[in-house]
């Protein structure tokens, strides 16, 4: 007791100390900001720093990434205006919501059926979690393969079965198409995995409510397995829309946003634009514009991932 006196009377004192003391008052508020001073550093250099720039940019007009005039908002109606625009756009938005509708709930079936077999499921868990770990461009490279119009196997499957494809990933009509199918073949681990997550978090008293009330395996999914790994289903989904958004290195090695422009998203487009055009102030303002599809979707995520489950 006396010991635990002792220690509050000189926890007060050194407090008291403190407070007197102005010189270990201004070392205390100073110390924060210290330890955080590298890392505000980092953060101005490697994205304030560079945002800045490219919005500078896109209120120029450039000779490559020399400001010749300030041609202010000029450069976004004409971006914004042109059809080009409008095609981006719409293959971006295509792009980005045809791959989440492949892939949210692919892995979120392979999690139940996985969950569902037991221990050959934890066996295979991990075989199905390749397509993740391999680089874009390796995936790009093995797709290529795969739907080579003259001997890929998945073409020459379509062949034996009456379908007939074209020039696959050469042709306007599914090029597209196709490119959604292989980066959601790509991203589906990634799904499977955190939707594993959430239906471990489940309480099993839910699923023996449900079966004393006569439900069977679809009426759980329908009532209890779906309301609670909606809010991680969301998430999923909001994360990989910003990673799809930006994602390029796929496209180029896939189509090189070809044919005719048929996969060439925002950010593909800003991509070829800063290294072939001369002036790359309309490659800055489609910058901006993935800048600001970014945040709305970083605020939506920060909303849902705040809600309480």
């Amino acid at each position: 007791m006396s010991t635990c006196s002792f220690q509050a009377g000189g926890a007060s004192f050194e407090n008291a100390s403190a407070r007197t003391d102005p010189r270990r008052a201004w070392r205390r508020r100073i110390e924060p900001c210290l330890w955080l001073a590298p890392l505000m550093v980092l953060l101005v250099l490697v994205i304030l720093l560079p945002t800045a720039v490219v919005l500078w940019l896109s209120f120029q007009t450039t000779q490559y990434f020399k400001p010749v005039s300030f041609a202010g908002f000029a450069n976004y109606a004409a971006v914004l205006g042109s059809g080009n625009f409008r095609q981006l756009t719409s293959n971006s938005l295509i792009y980005v919501f045809g791959s989440l509708a492949l892939v949210l709930p692919s892995g979120l079936v392979i999690a139940v059926l996985l969950k569902a077999a037991g221990r050959l499921g934890a066996i295979l868990r991990p075989l199905l979690l390749v397509p993740w770990t391999l680089s874009m461009a390796v995936v790009g490279s093995l797709w290529l393969f795969l739907l080579n119009p003259s001997f890929g196997p998945a073409s020459y499957l379509m062949r034996e079965f009456g379908i007939s494809l074209g020039l696959m990933l050469g042709d306007p009509r599914f090029a597209l198409a196709l490119l959604i199918v292989t980066t959601a073949w790509w991203s589906i681990p990634y799904a499977m995995v955190m939707s594993t997550a959430a239906l471990q978090g489940i309480p099993r008293e839910l699923y023996e409510a449900v079966a004393i009330d006569g439900g069977g395996a679809i009426t759980q999914f329908r009532h209890v397995t779906l309301p609670q790994v909606m809010p991680t289903l969301a998430s999923i989904g909001l994360t990989l829309a910003i990673l799809y958004l930006t994602l390029i290195t796929l496209i180029i090695v896939l189509t090189g946003g070809g044919p005719l422009g048929a996969t060439s998203t925002w950010s593909f487009e800003v991509f070829r634009s800063s290294f072939q055009d001369i002036n790359v102030a309309p490659a800055a303002v489609l910058s901006i514009v993935v800048l600001c599809a970014n945040l709305v979707l970083g605020l939506v995520y920060q909303r849902i991932s705040r809600r309480p489950r």
